[in-house]
């Protein structure tokens, strides 16, 4: 009893997973693989799918994981400049935690925040 792949199928669930993502910046081009046959071919079309709708999504985690990075840092910085005035003192612990969070995680020192606080 052979297993039928419902090609048509897995390529619409695909494509409604690739229509909810952002678009990606380029479309990797699929591998040359050799194809004998309609089942072949029908495989072959599921996994070039698989393999560029992982590789969207990646790219789409990517981006994702460096904007939140970047908006956290804002926070951070306004953060930080409000702790320095002695009316906002309470907010020193919150930034020294957040300071130690991100050099844990990340592994280096937050980066200057360019601003140019002359600090």
């Amino acid at each position: 009893m052979s297993k039928e792949l419902r090609t048509e199928a897995i390529l619409s669930m695909l494509a409604r997973v690739r229509a909810a993502m952002p678009p990606p910046a380029v479309h990797p081009p699929p591998p040359d693989r050799p194809v004998e046959g309609v089942e072949d071919f029908e495989y072959e079309t599921v996994l070039n799918a698989l393999e560029s709708v992982a590789a969207e999504l990646g790219a789409a985690l990517e981006s994702a994981h460096a904007k939140a990075t970047a908006d956290a840092l804002g926070i951070y910085y306004a953060a930080e400049e409000l702790a320095r005035n002695s009316a906002h003192a309470d907010l020193i612990p919150h930034v020294e935690a957040m300071r130690r969070a991100y050099e844990r995680e990340v592994g280096r020192m937050v980066p200057r925040s360019g601003r140019g606080s002359g600090g």
